[in-house]
């Protein structure tokens, strides 16, 4: 299975941030998994696909020319895509990924998540979608979009597909057995 990991370019404050990327990254390579990143070197990408790496994974970078330029390119991938711009990236690690994770990670982590939840809701992607919530990290935006049902703007069934945990182990044999949920559209023909 080739796992996309969006996260931050930055460590975080909190040293578990780290700590677990590294346990994720050996839960992973147990499971014959695959890793689709954002080809950097930087924060808990570097500690990512350096740690994948250490323990024979493949890891497929996919990063724009510009922050390759900008010396933020992981060197040691064997497996390298470079694109002109932020959005071909996305396409290719979605083209590239059997399933996602959002790890901590900011505003460019959030973005990548949330356009591939926005896919499986119109029905163009059938993939399953996790948020690896160490440290109660994406409890917020849970509540937010838990809103989102409340007020109509969301359906509970794709909200019920999202795969929350703070566990690899539960994110994983979630994904083994992920069934997707209808597009939005089949959904409100039923409501």
């Amino acid at each position: 299975m080739n796992i996309a990991i969006y996260c931050g370019s930055n460590f975080g404050k909190n040293k578990i941030y780290e700590q677990e990327a590294i346990q994720m990254v050996k839960f992973l390579s147990k499971k014959d998994c695959s890793i689709v990143y954002g080809g950097s070197k930087a924060g808990l990408m570097g500690i990512i696909s350096n740690t994948a790496l250490e323990k024979g994974i493949n890891v497929y970078g996919v990063i724009p020319h510009d922050l390759a330029k900008k010396e933020l390119e992981n060197e040691k991938l064997l497996n390298i895509y470079k694109v002109n711009t932020m959005r071909e990236r996305k396409e290719k690690m979605e083209s590239l990924a059997d399933a996602f994770i959002a790890y901590p990670g900011g505003c460019g982590t959030l973005e990548e998540i949330s356009e591939i939840l926005t896919s499986i809701q119109v029905g163009y992607s059938s993939k399953p979608c996790a948020f690896y919530n160490i440290n109660n990290y994406y409890d917020n935006l849970l509540l937010f979009l838990k809103n989102a049902v409340k007020e109509g703007f969301m359906l509970k069934e794709h909200y019920n597909s999202i795969i929350v945990s703070d566990k690899i182990e539960d994110i994983y044999e979630n994904f083994e057995n992920y069934t997707a949920p209808k597009s939005k559209w089949e959904l409100l023909e039923n409501h």
